[in-house]
């Protein structure tokens, strides 16, 4: 890898220089599951117990900080669902004394019985038609892995990987090894939904995203700007992250930046459809910078569903700099071609038109780079998927955390 200190300090420089992005400033809400009641008020004192009650008793522009624990809906229902433009902040010890985000966990693992109850496309929905309005998310570790259903008779498991293959949408199979229900149902899901019709900006920063049966993040908005910032995606069905631009005046605009992306697995068992870390869509606008894009079943990036007016398409901008592309299976970017999609190696990426700038992306093969931060027996069992039979296994949690700040300038650091 080459070293490019005084690029990275210049970046850095820039960015303290820019101005901070709108932030919430009206009340703040206390969540703890261990100290709160619904029936609190929702102060530091007397905290409310649930996520989704205190969203539901916010009003745009409120904050929402919430202690260690696992939230995943009123009544363990398996949806939040966020209709108002507020900032969810997780990683908060249960008396709210300080803020670690990697010591005080703020989980949202729905349970394998929270499959029937749940309801859209999303474990967290997001669905606010007020324009200028933003929803932040910092801090929460999204993890479906004990509400999906692996192969009961532990087909395509390696050594050392914890269960079998993932089983298909719909399907039943086992839980994952702490899952008590003896029968498991896949049900489709992605970890953060932006609903069809949204028009508030959206922040994601400090988050995980694992263990996902669909997608980590999808959606289609009218947003001006979406921020995704600081994120691990670890061993999700599809991809990583999908958004495309609902309005046909304005392109929308992601800026996708620090995240580390791992383990983006096929739709299908014969690994023949999807398995992509980060999707260009029509009308979204995209700016990528120091990612680490690795162990994507077709290519670390995707830019093959167009479906709109080539003329349109010409006026997106995407770019990608300063990233990193890790033993990606099939290809690193995968372009639209005649009937097949043309795979393209990211020592190709300076002359790729679709790309307005690719600047200073590697191709790295060495595990090294993670310093033992990436599960030696999950990595080994992917790059071996043609015997194994390896699809989507569960990712250990414990060793997915350790991917904050395993690579130093590359992908997510340690959340501040």
């Amino acid at each position: 890898m080459k070293h490019r200190t005084f690029l990275f300090l210049a970046i850095a420089a820039l960015l303290l220089a820019l101005p901070a992005p709108a932030r919430n400033v009206g009340r703040t809400w206390y969540v703890s599951q261990l100290t709160g009641s619904n029936q609190n008020d929702g102060s530091r004192e007397r905290p409310l117990k649930n996520i989704q009650r205190a969203i539901d008793l916010a009003s745009s522009g409120d904050v929402i900080r919430v202690a260690e624990g696992n939230y995943y809906g009123l009544q363990n229902s398996g949806n939040i669902k966020i209709d108002k433009g507020v900032s969810i902040f997780g990683g908060y010890a249960s008396d709210f004394s300080g803020r670690d985000v990697l010591l005080h966990r703020t989980y949202i693992q729905p349970s394998a019985t929270s499959n029937g109850s749940a309801m859209g496309q999303g474990t967290v929905q997001i669905n606010v038609r007020q324009t200028g309005t933003l929803v932040e998310l910092d801090g929460l570790i999204l993890d479906r892995g004990h509400s999906v259903a692996y192969h009961p008779r532990g087909e395509g498991q390696p050594a050392g990987v914890e269960t079998g293959m993932m089983q298909p949408i719909g399907t039943a199979g086992i839980g994952a090894p702490d899952v008590p229900e003896e029968k498991v149902y896949t049900a489709e899901s992605a970890l953060v939904y932006i609903n069809t019709g949204s028009r508030c900006d959206v922040t994601i920063r400090n988050c995980a995203f694992l263990n996902g049966p669909n997608y980590g993040l999808l959606g289609s908005t009218y947003s001006t700007k979406i921020i995704i910032d600081n994120c691990i995606f670890v061993n999700i069905r599809m991809a990583a992250v999908e958004l495309r631009g609902a309005s046909s005046a304005s392109n929308s605009e992601t800026s996708f930046t620090h995240n580390t992306v791992l383990f983006i697995w096929s739709r299908l068992k014969d690994l023949s459809d999807m398995g992509y870390g980060y999707r260009f869509m029509p009308k979204m606008d995209s700016q990528l910078d120091r990612n680490i894009f690795g162990c994507c079943i077709l290519a670390g990036l995707d830019r093959t569903h167009v479906d709109s007016p080539a003329e349109k398409e010409a006026e997106r901008e995407t770019t990608c700099e300063n990233s990193l592309f890790f033993q990606n299976r099939l290809t690193d970017l995968t372009l639209p071609g005649s009937g097949m999609p043309r795979y393209v190696s990211v020592r190709d990426f300076d002359d790729v038109e679709q790309l307005d700038d690719s600047d200073d992306n590697e191709a790295v093969t060495d595990p090294s780079i993670f310093d033992g931060a990436i599960n030696e027996a999950y990595l080994n069992g992917f790059l071996d998927v043609s015997n194994t039979r390896m699809f989507a296994n569960h990712y250990p949690v414990e060793d997915a955390l350790k991917l904050f700040g395993a690579v130093p300038g590359y992908g997510a650091q340690l959340p501040k």
